[in-house]
């Protein structure tokens, strides 16, 4: 499977999502930082790329891991993450991180 891939913008971006996210730690609900995302990006496709890797994070790791990225989960999804983008970089991280 080829690397779903994105432009350097978007690139930027992406990281910029997910080093915003990486700050709020751990928290029942992420609701209040929709405002700071969407400042970032609107791109469902850069915020697909940002939620395959959470959802990639969640299929691999334990129970306690994927309650811990719920909130994440859930923030990116309701800032618009287009989630067949996030089912294809979720699916390629799998087919990458066995072999």
């Amino acid at each position: 499977m080829r690397k779903p891939e994105l432009d350097e913008e978007q690139r930027a971006e992406a990281g910029r999502v997910s080093a915003l996210i990486e700050q709020l730690g751990r928290a029942d609900d992420h609701s209040d930082a929709l405002p700071a995302v969407r400042a970032i990006t609107r791109d469902g496709l850069v915020l697909g790329d940002v939620l395959g890797d959470y959802l990639h994070r969640v299929v691999s790791g334990g129970q306690a891991g994927t309650i811990s990225y719920w909130p994440v989960l859930e923030l990116l999804r309701a800032a618009g993450a287009d989630e067949e983008r996030a089912a294809a970089k979720a699916q390629w991280l799998r087919g990458y991180s066995t072999t």
